[in-house]
């Protein structure tokens, strides 16, 4: 990991058109750590990737990022929502979304959260096991099932297939007992994995979902929704394919593939939130340890860089020091030594008080962080540049 100097590169590609004339006032009237959160980049982020993927209906995975702003940001953008809890799906009516427009996607749920879902509205939920599709018989067809086909996940940083999916030799059994169930069947769905720079999974998995929908179909089930999740990565500290480049192969896939009458939905959240936020933190200490540099700043593992351990991301540092680099050691404020940042990073010589920022934390890192030590997550401050 190296740092980037603000001297050096004044435009620099990740910070997506932070305003640091803006900024600056804020550094003086703002306690860091807290973190900036853009909706403008909000909505340029989601109408990109709807551009990219036109025929496709989006639903914004809220676990990415549940800050009310975001949400009603896409609300006013006309976005649909994939949720996983009952809290999630409260977040968004009381930001004014509508029940209607939401799928439930977590495979495996809690039997109150289920109930909780139904019963404000939601009529279409996910499972990949026997035992899941069950719990649907005391919904008494008003809950409607997408089946979960697993995916290789090759090319992506998290691989969701390890934890959920159904084999394709299992889906027949799964058909068999939707149709003795007289579950309402939507159709089948995916997650080739977390930020996937690997566009030929998302090929493979449509081609599967062709075979698993012909099977549906010879055994009388219609499938109305193929929904081929998210996953779409964006530039932390390495290149990217261009979701232009993504959303064309994928694209193309759908249409050698898919018939037209089906309906193509998909689940971004990192793409949508992930460059919206920019973390900026303090330095509040500093020790030579073996002959290195240690920096101690005012958040940590146990806050807003949990995605480094959750999510398994490696954020840019950027600060307005242009001097001699030298290795160093990245630490958050907690008294346990577990929660070290960077452990091997370049750094410029730093003082205490110098601030850090950190761009491109919008996805898996606030909704994720803890109050460890009695230590409050970083403030979110929102503004619309």
């Amino acid at each position: 990991m190296i740092a980037i100097s603000l001297k050096n590169q004044p435009s620099n590609r990740h910070l997506r058109g932070v305003n640091l004339h803006r900024v600056q006032p804020m550094l003086a009237t703002t306690q860091t750590p807290f973190m900036l959160l853009r909706t403008n980049v909000i909505k340029e982020s989601f109408r990109r990737i709807q551009k990219a993927m036109p025929n496709i209906d989006l639903f914004y995975a809220v676990k990415a990022n549940d800050h009310p702003s975001i949400i009603k940001t896409l609300i006013e953008e006309n976005c649909n929502f994939d949720i996983s809890s009952a809290h999630e799906l409260e977040t968004v009516i009381k930001c004014g979304g509508v029940v209607e427009n939401a799928i439930h996607t977590n495979p495996i749920k809690m039997i109150p959260e289920f109930d909780s879902a139904v019963e404000m509205g939601v009529n279409t939920f996910v499972a990949d096991n026997i035992t899941e599709l069950d719990k649907f018989r005391k919904y008494d067809g008003k809950a409607g099932v997408l089946v979960r086909i697993k995916t290789e996940s090759n090319g992506s940083v998290v691989n969701l297939s390890y934890k959920f999916g159904a084999e394709t030799k299992e889906i027949p059994q799964l058909l068999d007992r939707i149709i003795d169930l007289n579950i309402p069947f939507r159709g089948f769905c995916f997650h080739v994995g977390s930020q996937c720079t690997d566009i030929d999974q998302y090929t493979a998995a449509i081609k599967t979902s062709r075979k698993m929908i012909n099977l549906a179909a010879n055994k009388g089930l219609s499938t109305e929704i193929l929904d081929i999740g998210g996953g779409f990565p964006i530039e932390y500290t390495e290149d990217i394919p261009p979701i232009e480049y993504i959303g064309q192969r994928i694209s193309s896939a759908l249409e050698a593939n898919i018939d037209p009458s089906i309906r193509i939905i998909s689940e971004p959240g990192r793409f949508i939130c992930g460059e919206a936020v920019t973390l900026f933190s303090s330095v509040i200490g500093k020790s030579t340890r073996n002959g290195k540099k240690w920096y101690y700043i005012d958040d940590g593992l146990y806050g807003s860089f949990s995605g480094r351990l959750f999510d398994h991301c490696s954020y840019q540092i950027i600060t307005n020091r242009n001097t001699k680099w030298e290795k160093a050691a990245l630490a958050g404020p907690t008294c346990d030594s577990f929660d070290v940042i960077y452990d091997d990073c370049l750094m410029p010589p730093l003082e205490m008080g110098d601030i850090l920022m950190f761009p491109a934390m919008g996805a898996y890192c606030s909704v994720s962080a803890t109050k460890f030590n009695g230590l409050k997550p970083a403030r979110i401050v929102t503004v619309d540049w």
